[in-house]
């Protein structure tokens, strides 16, 4: 399984804010680094986001966390990446949590958790 995670100095935010895109390969109850590049948002003009969500999305990515993520992510997502909630945690945690399935899912009817911050 791929996990993507958009991050800035190790802290996991939204898919049109971060700094890089890390992606993660999750064997098991282990996991390893697999992908990490410039987020493409910072050069898009106007629906920064979803340029991001497109480039995970190009690499068969089947989960991205985030700290927030507008609607339009959440509906550009959905049946293809399924959307998890970080919290406050940084990068290592979030992967921990993430594989100890204790990050909370972000679905379209959820939506309290669009932008929580």
């Amino acid at each position: 399984m791929k996990v993507a995670l958009p991050v800035t100095d190790n802290y996991i935010t939204g898919p049109g804010e971060a700094m890089e895109i890390h992606i993660y390969e999750i064997i098991n109850s282990g996991y390893k680094l697999i992908d990490k590049y410039e987020n493409p948002a910072l050069k898009a003009t106007m629906t920064r986001g979803i340029y991001m969500l497109k480039s995970i999305i190009d690499r068969n990515v089947d989960a991205l966390i985030v700290t927030e993520i507008g609607e339009p992510g959440v509906r550009f997502l959905k049946n293809k990446i399924k959307i998890y909630y970080s919290g406050d945690y940084d990068e290592e945690n979030s992967i921990k949590y993430f594989i100890e399935n204790k990050l909370q899912e972000i679905t379209i009817e959820d939506r309290t958790l669009y932008h929580n911050r």
